[in-house]
This record gives C-alpha cells, sequence and structure tokens, in this order.
C-alpha cells in the first residue's frame, strides 16, 4: 500500500513552504478543524506538472491556510489573490504575508459565489479550488468561472475534491482544458488540468 511522508508537515499549527524564494520558511495556521491545507505531497507534484515560467498570476478559492499561493508566490508568480470567507484565515494569511514581506498578493474576505458574482475577475494564469468537501461548492463555483467566461483565457486548473463525489466537472472545461493530472490518496482525489491553447 502507497504511503507518503510529506517532504513539508504540519507540526504545531505550521505549515513549510517546500521550495523557490520563501523555502523552508513556516506560515502560521489557525487551529481549525475542518481546515485541511494540501499536503506537501500534493503540492510538490502539482508545481512540477505546472510551467510555473508560463504564469504571473493566480487565483485562490476557498483559500483556506493559503499555503498553495504561498507556494506560488515563492516560485515566481508575480500577483496572487485569494478568496476566503473565514475571518481567522484571512487575518492569519495576511499576517503570514507581512511576516514574509510578500508584495504583489491580497486576500479578499467573502464568499466565492458572489466574488465571481461582482467582480469582473482576470485573466489569471492560474485557478486553484479547494472547497469544502461533500457540498454543491465545487460544481457552483465551475458553473460560474464558465458562465462568466473566466476559463477562456486561464492557463491552468487545480481543483480537490472528495472520492466519494462523482459528479462530472468535465462538462464545464471539457472546451478549454485538458486533463494533465488525476490522482487520488486516502479519500481525496486532486485534478490538474491545462489550457488547450498552451
Amino acid at each position: 500500500m502507497f504511503q507518503y511522508l510529506p517532504l513539508a508537515s504540519q507540526l504545531n499549527n505550521k505549515l513549510k513552504i517546500i521550495s523557490g524564494r520563501y523555502k523552508s520558511r513556516s506560515i502560521n495556521i489557525p487551529d481549525k478543524p475542518n481546515l485541511r491545507p494540501s499536503k506537501a505531497f500534493i503540492r510538490e507534484t502539482l508545481f512540477n506538472v505546472i510551467d510555473i515560467g508560463l504564469c504571473s498570476s493566480s487565483l485562490d478559492l476557498f483559500s483556506g491556510s493559503g499555503i498553495l499561493s504561498f507556494e506560488a508566490l515563492s516560485r515566481g508568480i508575480k500577483s496572487a489573490t485569494l478568496i476566503e470567507k473565514d475571518i481567522d484565515l484571512v487575518r492569519s494569511i495576511k499576517s503570514n504575508m507581512s511576516v514574509l514581506n510578500i508584495e504583489g498578493a491580497s486576500v479578499i474576505k467573502s464568499m466565492v459565489n458572489k466574488f465571481l458574482l461582482n467582480h469582473d475577475i482576470g485573466p489569471y494564469d492560474i485557478i486553484f479550488i479547494d472547497p469544502p468537501y461533500n457540498t454543491s461548492l465545487l460544481d457552483e463555483t465551475f458553473q460560474l468561472l464558465k458562465n462568466k467566461n473566466y476559463l477562456e483565457n486561464n492557463k491552468y486548473l487545480y481543483y480537490e475534491k472528495s472520492k466519494k463525489d462523482k459528479s462530472e466537472y468535465e462538462k464545464y472545461f471539457n472546451e478549454t482544458h485538458d486533463i494533465i493530472k488525476d490522482l487520488s490518496i486516502g479519500d481525496v482525489s486532486y485534478t490538474i488540468l491545462i489550457s488547450k491553447n498552451l
């Protein structure tokens, strides 16, 4: 049975950035029972697949700890927008940005659907989507992204979902993106997509 040891562990409510400018620097995260930051192995896989040299901006929906954006910024993304509704997590992200002296990043306290409905966003080169599992939020988010044509000029998409979620999300992006990595570890599925224009 496959078992991995994370390259960057979550210890004492801290997460380590695994590569780039901020390699080995830690971010603090609040003690939240439903917070599930992306594992180090997954982050490493994600950013090994993405050609970060093609990307200058990212949008992090349901950003949680913000670790995906911190990894992207560490690896050279020039601007990052993080959307999170939980005020404690928003404050934590802002504090970590300050400690790391990060410029070009902003965190917005908002429900993701309200943000997408009320803002003309992008284009963003990378969009991270990691909503709470076993809800309709992933489907709703893809609907909004597609209906508002936010996927047209996007280079990479990444989303996480429960392996029990059997919904067919391909209908939202099969005209604009191809799946380049799709893996499952434990109860979670991880999918990375690339624009058909690349």
